[in-house]
């Protein structure tokens, strides 16, 4: 009987070191040189294991430049006009950065009829011609594209924030034109009136996992 437990207990003795002829050394792991908060340290000049971060970083959490810039809100009051100067290098960066971030489900006129919505089960990416979204202040859609909204994810990592301005004024001069403009826009406003009588029958035979999306004045 003695025998059988000394032989049992033989694995478990090993567990605690570290087989070394298979490179493995678990009690080193276990077993590393740190140092508690707090405590001396002789590794740096001023013996102190706590530094001071270096002169010029930035936490993630600070603010860089005004509020209303960087927020797009000052005070619980968000911006009604875009607060960075809307010059055409601002507008043609906003284009570039809206057909590769927005238009993959906004699409590229901004009506809602991508490919991706077109696949998309309900609630689907709104038209960003529709007068409730032309008549969101621009740092509403700033705090969007920064915190993102129901099924949007924030933007924040993709877009600086002048990109999130640029992308706002290149949209508010989408807003302002009734004309589709290129060939991808009035694919995506062809395919936008197409979903929009989808949703419409849908409606009309009680389905309610369907409803029609916000009414666009582009499709009036």
């Amino acid at each position: 009987m003695y025998w059988g437990i000394a032989v049992a207990c033989i694995p478990l003795a090993a567990c605690g070191r570290g087989d070394h002829r298979r490179g493995w050394d678990w009690e080193r792991m276990r077993q590393q040189p740190r140092y508690d908060v707090y405590e001396a340290s002789r590794f740096f000049a001023d013996s102190a294991v706590m530094q001071s971060p270096p002169a010029g970083t930035i936490a993630r959490e600070q603010l860089v430049g005004q509020p209303l810039v960087a927020e797009g809100e000052e005070g619980g009051r968000e911006a009604t006009v875009i607060p960075v100067p809307v010059t055409p290098a601002l507008l043609s960066l906003g284009q570039s950065r809206f057909q590769i971030f927005c238009a993959v489900c906004h699409g590229a006129g901004g009506y809602g009829g991508s490919i991706v919505a077109a696949n998309m089960l309900p609630p689907h990416p709104p038209s960003l011609r529709s007068p409730a979204t032309r008549a969101l202040p621009p740092g509403r859609v700033f705090r969007v594209i920064t915190q993102g909204f129901g099924r949007m994810p924030s933007y924040a990592t993709q877009l600086s924030v002048e990109e999130r301005w640029a992308v706002i004024a290149y949209l508010q001069r989408l807003q302002q034109s009734d004309r589709a403009g290129s060939p991808e826009a009035r694919d995506d406003s062809a395919r936008a009136v197409r979903l929009q009588a989808r949703y419409a029958d849908s409606a009309s035979r009680g389905n309610a996992g369907a409803r029609p999306p916000t009414t666009d004045e582009a499709h009036r």
